[in-house]
């Protein structure tokens, strides 16, 4: 069945590229129906990094999505997307639900959905799949890492919603609040992600489960003419089987992420910021005897970045960023890394990106990036058993078309 569901997106996408522009398709009874494909390469200097064969250069980055909608009254809408990706050795273009839901929008400060539901995470994650809206190729990965992706851009649940609330001269409000579970699929980035994070000393060993998940967002628009001020904070807790020195134990994980964002767009300029503070406490439980082994281990973590594009023509634009990633901020100086193992550069990873963006036509847009990184935080262990090298490069290409 998957099998055919992606012989059908593949074979879709490849009839209507030949058309030479896009276009939403008008399915049976009225039903909207969008669509991308895109193909990437990855390039890099030192690390294998997204792909574990980067270094070499590597064709295996690539994701299409097909997705389906129909308004049953002025109020009601129901919509699916379906998707696939291939990252490395992970995901492998294995077919996936991507989101699923009903939206009943009762009025525009109220409206409830319900199903899978993307999550409002930062100021891209519910359109990080959508090319034609940013001018990277790989975003920011200390904020949007892409091993994480399936996991973090949806959940199972129902939400609450409203758009646009007036608030009396001060602009507008737009919020969210969502509550679910998360479903963390270990084909497709979070088992290579979790297992390099323990360095050797153990791996996953069974279904992660994340069943408790609330998030909410706000959103204001300001009196500022294109100027927006975002926070989040998300709350999941769950539980993850694991084999740790030889034993099979269970981690109970209390995570806690905290988000904002400013977003200014003026013209055709684009100025963001986005800040991310993570606070996690995990459990390890022995399973043979329940005995927990030691304290409740604490973590915090934080990333930021800043980015800007400019649109110079209909057909050319140009961006960049810089972000930080600091695992542990209490270590930034990297003085804990020697004795787990590692160089003190593992305690960060800086990353100046520069992308520039071709609009060939339309529903074709092709794109070149480079970046300059300083550290190996976000370099997996497990792809790289060497981290030796503080200072490092990669590249990337990227074709999509989109209808």
């Amino acid at each position: 069945m998957k099998k055919a569901i992606l012989t059908m997106m593949t074979t879709a996408f490849f009839c209507f590229g030949l058309m030479g522009h896009a276009r939403a398709m008008d399915g049976p009874g009225g039903v909207d129906i969008h669509g991308f494909i895109a193909q990437g390469f990855l390039i890099s200097s030192e690390y294998n990094y997204l792909s574990h064969k980067s270094t070499d250069g590597s064709f295996e980055y690539n994701e299409m999505g097909i997705n389906f909608s129909k308004d049953l009254t002025d109020k009601l809408r129901l919509g699916i997307q379906f998707f696939a990706r291939d990252i490395g050795d992970a995901a492998n273009n294995k077919v996936t639900l991507d989101w699923a839901y009903g939206d009943y929008r009762w009025r525009d400060w109220l409206g409830i959905r319900a199903g899978r539901i993307k999550l409002p995470l930062g100021l891209y994650n519910e359109t990080r799949d959508y090319d034609f809206l940013r001018t990277s190729i790989v975003l920011p990965q200390c904020n949007y890492s892409d091993m994480l992706r399936d996991t973090l851009l949806a959940a199972n649940g129902l939400s609450l919603y409203g758009n646009a609330i007036p608030l009396f001269g001060a602009g507008d409000l737009d919020y969210q609040v969502v509550m679910g579970a998360l479903y963390a699929d270990l084909d497709s980035g979070i088992e290579k992600y979790s297992n390099s994070a323990l360095q050797g000393a153990g791996e996953i060993a069974g279904a992660v489960v994340y069943d408790t998940l609330y998030v909410g967002k706000i959103r204001w628009n300001t009196p500022l003419s294109g100027l927006a001020l975002t926070a989040d904070i998300l709350k999941v807790r769950g539980k993850v089987p694991m084999l740790l020195l030889g034993n099979s134990v269970t981690m109970d994980s209390d995570i806690q992420h905290i988000r904002s964002g400013i977003e200014f767009t003026w013209e055709d300029l684009v100025l963001v910021f986005e800040y991310n503070y993570l606070d996690a406490e995990n459990t390890t439980t022995l399973d043979a005897n329940q005995m927990m082994l030691g304290e409740p281990a604490k973590l915090e973590s934080e990333t930021y970045y800043w980015g800007a594009s400019y649109r110079f023509t209909d057909w050319f634009e140009v961006g960049a960023y810089y972000g930080v990633n600091y695992p542990d901020k209490n270590d930034k100086d990297g003085n804990d890394q020697p004795a787990l193992g590692q160089p003190k550069h593992n305690a960060w990873q800086k990353d100046i990106a520069l992308s520039l963006r071709f609009d060939i036509v339309q529903g074709w847009i092709f794109k070149l990036e480079g970046h300059k990184v300083n550290g190996t935080a976000e370099v997996l262990s497990v792809d790289n058993p060497d981290k030796s090298e503080e200072d490092w490069y990669y590249g990337a290409a990227k074709l999509t078309f989109s209808f």
